[in-house]
């Protein structure tokens, strides 16, 4: 029985060799398809993206005056509270509450028939000290009386006539009078009462003008002047806007709170307002300083604070090149805002083209085109 020829098989490191020869052929194709991919990205990064759309303002110079915010109490021109000096007890009553009186009215009368007594005496003894006197003076000039009777004489009539002028006093002080004109507030007495000095008869106050008490901080001290127009509202006319003059200041600075106390005076013929009204006044500083003003919208916020996006002329850009532009976020500070404009201190020029919307999806460095110029926003406000 012949045997067959045996098959002989392929080594093991051939077939390793092929399938390492396998994974470089697929990972060379994996690598070229990849390089093409960035070449192709790199292609597309290396183009110019269009510039983004905006719309600018043109930045302005502008005077600020400043607006000063204050609280303050009305205070009457005049008022007192109506007290007696003597004690007594009330024979009369001239007046009525609320009532509008003149300088020099009669307002009580106390019993004064004491007072009237010592009058009429003292007035006595002025006449006896007086005829006494006129009849030394004829026995004088025939020799019967020396000089020093005459002056003895001529004194004791002083005296008589100073005890009538203190009876006078003190008759005067039992009828009790208006110290000026205005209105009465409410009666506190009544007929036949007993009052002792310092107890308050009625209340009586000018109210034709009154006067605006009100403080302001240290740093606002050089905003006054005097007649400086101040404006106010009260509660009672929340609509209603009053004005009052200023009319002086403390020179003196409070140690405790640094602040300065200031009346102004206010015209009050109308009666509409009262002593101890509550104000919220609103007054314009004297001091005026330079501004660039913009459109509020063209304010925005990063972490450095308040800032704003300014446009500036790409490199190259001419006259016979349509002017490209960039964006430069500058960090500004924001004194007021009123009337949708922003009033800026620092970091914005005059003239400066600034970016009034959109500045979320901004940043600094990115090319823009303005498609529409708001340069004239004042009056769109209007």
């Amino acid at each position: 029985m012949s045997e067959q020829p045996k098959t002989r098989k392929p080594r093991l490191w051939f077939r390793l060799l092929l399938i390492l020869l396998l994974l470089a052929a697929i990972a060379g194709g994996l690598a070229l398809q990849k390089y093409l991919q960035i070449q192709q990205k790199i292609a597309q990064g290396s183009q110019t993206p269009p510039p983004i759309s905006v719309t600018v303002a043109t930045a302005e110079a502008a005077e600020w005056q400043q607006r000063v915010h204050a609280i303050g109490s009305l205070v009457a021109f005049q008022g007192v509270d109506v007290t007696t000096e003597v004690s007594g007890v009330i024979t009369a009553i001239n007046f009525d509450s609320g009532q509008r009186i003149e300088a020099g009215t009669l307002l009580v009368e106390l019993d004064n028939r004491t007072e009237t007594a010592n009058l009429e005496a003292a007035q006595a003894r002025l006449a006896s000290d007086s005829s006494q006197y006129q009849r030394l003076l004829k026995l004088k000039d025939q020799k019967f009386v020396t000089t020093n009777d005459v002056d003895t004489q001529a004194a004791l009539v002083d005296i008589a006539e100073a005890e009538v002028r203190v009876a006078e006093v003190a008759l005067a002080k039992k009828r009790i009078y208006a110290p000026f004109s205005g209105k009465l507030g409410i009666r506190q007495i009544d007929l036949g009462e007993y009052v002792a000095p310092s107890d308050n008869i009625v209340t009586l106050l000018s109210l034709e003008r009154l006067y605006l008490d009100f403080t302001l901080p240290e740093a606002n001290f050089n905003d006054l002047v005097n007649d400086q127009v101040v404006a106010f509202r009260v509660r009672s006319y929340p609509e209603r806007v009053f004005n009052a003059r200023v009319e002086a200041w403390n020179p003196q600075l409070d140690v405790n709170t640094r602040n300065v106390a200031i009346r102004a005076l206010v015209a009050n013929k109308d009666g509409l307002l009262a002593p101890g009204m509550f104000a919220d006044i609103s007054l314009f500083s004297q001091r005026r300083k330079a501004v660039i003003t913009v459109p509020e919208t063209a304010v925005f916020y990063n972490i450095y604070g308040e800032a704003a996006y300014v446009l500036e002329t790409e490199p190259g850009s001419g006259e016979t090149v349509e002017p490209g532009y960039r964006l430069a976020a500058r960090q500004i500070h924001v004194l007021y805002r009123r009337d949708g404009i922003a009033g800026v201190s620092s970091g914005l020029d005059a003239a400066d083209l600034v970016v009034t919307s959109g500045q979320l999806k901004l940043y600094p460095s990115l090319r823009v085109s303005i498609v529409d110029d708001v340069s004239d926003y004042r009056s769109t406000l209007q």
